[in-house]
Parts: C-alpha cells; structure tokens; sequence
C-alpha cells in the first residue's frame, strides 16, 4: 500500500502550502470548541478531536448572498425603475481539513436536497464540484456516536477525497478520489512503520460495536404519528432551541430573505430550524406545528422516515435498512443542554410503534 505522510509537526507547514493553491478551511481550538476558519498566519490545525460544529457550512454556508440588486430611475420617465442584478463571484477551489467521516458522508444527504430532487441548486453546485474533504478517521466512538446505526463507521470513505489516519509521528494520508491524489501528490510517501500501521488499522478497523435494526423505523414512526402523547412525552425537555439543527451535517432548512438599503439590497439565504415555533408560521396566523410535540416530530419523521420514502430506490442498503438523513455524528445529543437523545427517540419509536 502507498500512503502518503504528513508528520505532526510539518502540519502547519503542509497546511500552509495548500493555502496558497487554495482557500483552507481548518479546524482550530476556541475556548472550549474546536471550529473551522480561513487559513491566516500562525495558525495551527487541530485534529485531535472531532470539531464542534459540522462541516457542512463549506457547502451550505450559514449566510450567504444570492444576488444583489439596484434600482435606477429612468432619468427621461421618472414613473419608470429598471433593476440590475448580479451574482456572485465563482467559487474558489477549497480544501476543507479535518473533518470527521460522518461530516463527509453529509456530503450526499445534501447533495439529495440540492442536486437530485428536481431543480438543482447552482451555487451549491459549484461550491460542491470546488470543495475537497480531508477527512480524519476515528480511532475511537465518543459516547454520543453513533454513525454505524445509520450505515457509516469511524472510517467511512463516503464523501471524502481524502482519508486521514493517525499513525506514530502523524498521518498517513489515503487518497478516494482524483483530486485527493492531486491535493496529496506532493507529500513523501509513509515511512515503512506507518504503512505498516495503517495497513493493521485498515485490516482491522475501529469496533463500534452492535447496531440496532433500524429497518422498521420508518413504518414504525407511522404508526405513531398521530399519538400526541407519545411526541409531549419525547418533547417535554426540549427548549425549542434549535442548536440541534444547526450543527447537524444533513440538516438543510433554510430562509430567503430581501435586505433594502434605500437603491440597493441583497437576497440573503440563511439556515432555518424547524424546531423554531415561527417556521411553519403562515400568514393567516394558523401554525399546522404549533407545539414542542409537533415540531420534534417532524425532526425526527424527516430524518427517519421522510427522508427513505422520498429516496427508496438509492436510499437501500445492504440487509434491507433503508439510508436516513442522519449521520450519526452525535452533535445534537452532546450540544443539547437538556439532553433530548435522539437515539432514545428512536429506540421508543421502535419498540412502541412496532406493536400491533
């Protein structure tokens, strides 16, 4: 096997390296969080623990502007206004550094909201087709983990084009696809000791442990939706604060907005949360999702069961279970501050609304 290397203290210098072909996402230490920033001098990547927030925002930013525009009055008929409008600049290529496996298998979940379902998004396109993942595999599952009940695993290749694995003195490098060979094709090969330790780690990977069935979920979600008892009992701790969704990988809701400055003004598009009691908000006043029940519902129906209906056919893994529109990367649980599981959540979904 070749592999090729990058030593733990040559990593700021490789990192450096790329940036000047590149704009380099990479995670540093904030406090008590590990987030993702733009390359700057001095900065040091930090993969020693899965970062804080999910990477998705290379793809989807939190914000972003999707047009500006000006209005100009025809100087010769004032009761006439043109508008112009402008894009924004193409995308610049990217290198993402340091995220984990099921940050990268996020990946294809968006790319099935963005891409695949009737119109395609072009900015998230181009974002997509200009962003390499060099993702870092896990030696180990947190508590809050649980990316092999949803079909990954600590060393999971979907959606990275470059897979990292810890070996003494740093990281051997795996290339998955042709721009992670191009990203890697400058870096010495791994010394002997480290092609021998990765060659072990990938002989034998990383125990998860055993994985619930999870086959039944979305029939099992069903059979439970009209019982609002069982949703005010799931829901009774939930603030209703969305930090859930915003650090979840696969979450993709968002809102369109028009900010005016006089003449000018830009369309923004930024995250949204279903879990916020003005999402569903129609004009007329009616919320179809008025409570805490309803909404947590909704989370936990899209990603289990919405998500495997509207996608049956590329959605189907091996052994029947279907592919939900979760990772199992564990942020919602470990960032929640009253501690909602969504793993509990399922576990009940199963074992109540199996029964006849």
């Amino acid at each position: 096997m070749v592999a090729k290397f990058l030593a733990t203290d040559a990593l700021a210098d490789i990192a450096a390296a790329w940036a000047r072909a590149y704009r380099l996402l990479a995670p540093v230490r904030e406090g008590q969080a590990v987030v993702y920033r733009p390359w700057a001098k001095d900065m040091h990547p930090f993969l020693g623990r899965p970062p804080t927030v999910s990477a998705k925002e290379a793809l989807f930013p939190q914000t972003e502007n999707l047009l500006t525009y000006t209005y100009r009055k025809d100087q010769n008929d004032l009761t006439r206004t043109e508008v112009f409008l402008a894009e924004p600049l193409p995308q610049e290529p990217t290198v993402l550094l340091g995220c984990r496996p099921c940050d990268a298998r996020g990946r294809k979940l968006l790319d099935r909201v963005f891409l695949e379902r009737g119109v395609k998004d072009n900015l998230y396109e181009a974002r997509r087709k200009a962003t390499i993942f060099v993702s870092v595999a896990c030696d180990r599952l947190e508590n809050t983990c649980f990316c092999h009940w949803t079909g990954g695993g600590p060393t999971s290749e979907e959606g990275s084009d470059v897979l990292l694995f810890t070996v003494a003195g740093g990281y051997a490098a795996k290339a998955l696809t042709e721009a992670g060979e191009r990203l890697l094709a400058a870096l010495p090969e791994a010394p002997a000791p480290a092609q021998e330790e990765l060659a072990a780690k990938l002989a034998s990977p990383a125990e998860p442990g055993p994985a619930p069935d999870l086959s039944a979920a979305p029939q099992a979600f069903l059979a439970l939706f009209d019982n609002m008892d069982f949703w005010m009992d799931q829901s009774a701790r939930c603030l209703s604060c969305g930090v859930c969704t915003y650090l979840c990988p696969a979450c993709s809701c968002f809102n369109i907005t028009d900010e005016p400055s006089g003449m000018k003004g830009k369309r923004l598009r930024t995250w949204d949360t279903c879990m916020s009691a003005l999402y569903t908000l129609e004009g007329s006043g009616h919320n179809p999702r008025v409570s805490r029940a309803h909404r947590l519902r909704n989370r936990v129906g899209h990603k289990f069961c919405y998500h495997p209906q509207e996608f049956p056919a590329m959605d189907k893994k091996p052994g029947g279970q279907p592919e939900f529109s979760c990772t199992g990367c564990g942020r919602c649980i470990k960032a929640c501050p009253v501690s909602v599981d969504i793993r509990r959540i399922v576990h009940d979904i199963l074992e109540k609304g199996g029964k006849p």
